[in-house]
């Protein structure tokens, strides 16, 4: 995987999960919606800011991040 993709879903994860929680907690939205939506972004933000974190400029590779 390359470092901008890598990059680019991890934004996109914690702009929808910050998104989600503002909404949330101005009205807008169910509070259960907003806990659902951080439920499933935040492993997702992790997940790929680790990826991001390991992978190289140059080459698209899958980086090891341990078990």
């Amino acid at each position: 995987m390359k470092k901008q993709t890598a990059g680019r879903i991890a934004g996109i994860a914690a702009v929808a999960g910050t998104g989600a929680t503002l909404l949330s907690e101005l009205g807008t939205v169910p509070p259960w919606l907003g806990i659902a939506v951080i439920v499933v972004t935040f492993p997702l933000f992790v997940l790929f800011l680790g990826l991001w974190w390991m992978a190289r400029e140059t080459d698209a590779d899958i980086p090891f991040l341990g078990y």
